[in-house]
């Protein structure tokens, strides 16, 4: 099968709509062929990846998820980070199911798509009143209220509540148990998060002091550290990656102040 029948066949299948994604997106689309997914199919280990091995529209599907991934990382390295895990955890839990793995699969493109254009929130079921405070899929806290954005004394007061967890233990756990809920109440956080919109000093929710010092002009941003943030604990700057929560607290800083959060300051 040509490149172009893979896709014209996803088109056709009613799951994959070219409108979602850009120029740049399509054309690495229509260069793979149509059995030149994201991983490596002779190590398909789940139920989902098997599925997409051996069927030639999800095969498409998948290529245009990675496609838009990396575009997305591009944009905004820090929303598309835990945003492709919440997203792979979803198209897990689809199994083998063709008809939840291309809706799972849109609406990937579509959420990457998000991204790309400039929205924060990448169009995922994680919407404006949710906000992640860790780095795996649904670790999320409910907001409550917002007061003082894009000013000194901005700040947005949370709630870690059983929908929360149960998103958690569905998302990234794979289990809703009592006792993975429990236990994922029972993480100690911060009741508020907040921020001076003027110096770039914020808290995040799970109590790291950090200040945001604009967009990272060393000419690398390899590590994902599109902006530079300094943890005020260690005077040392976040280096982007998971481990040091770079991808959680810039998403909290620039909710706290949106109207900055592409100054260079």
């Amino acid at each position: 099968m040509m490149p172009n029948q893979a896709v014209m066949k996803a088109v056709a299948g009613g799951a994959f709509i070219l409108s979602l994604i850009g120029p740049a997106v399509l054309a690495v689309l229509v260069a793979n062929s149509a059995h030149a997914v994201s991983f490596d199919c002779k190590k398909a280990s789940s139920a989902d990846e098997r599925a997409i091995c051996s069927n030639d529209q999800l095969s498409s599907l998948d290529d245009a998820v990675d496609a838009g991934y990396r575009e997305a990382r591009r944009a905004s390295p820090a929303t598309s980070w835990p945003l492709s895990r919440a997203l792979l955890a979803e198209r897990g839990s689809c199994g083998s199911d063709t008809a939840c793995l291309k809706a799972a699969m849109t609406k990937a493109i579509k959420a990457y798509k998000s991204v790309i254009l400039g929205d924060s929130s990448g169009g995922t079921t994680q919407d404006n009143a949710k906000i992640y405070y860790g780095s795996r899929a649904g670790m999320q806290v409910s907001v409550v209220a917002r007061v003082g954005l894009n000013t000194r004394h901005a700040a947005m007061t949370v709630e870690h509540r059983r929908v929360d967890a149960v998103a958690y233990c569905r998302d990234y756990v794979q289990n809703v148990t009592d006792q993975c809920i429990a236990e994922e109440l029972a993480i100690k956080l911060d009741n508020k998060f907040i921020g001076d919109c003027k110096t770039g000093g914020f808290t995040t929710i799970t109590g790291q002091s950090d200040v945001f010092l604009g967009r990272n002009r060393s000419g690398s941003a390899s590590m994902g550290n599109a902006f530079v943030i300094i943890d005020t604990d260690t005077n040392q700057p976040l280096d982007g990656g998971m481990a040091n929560g770079y991808p959680v607290a810039l998403p909290q800083f620039q909710a706290l102040c949106p109207a900055g959060k592409l100054s260079s300051r």
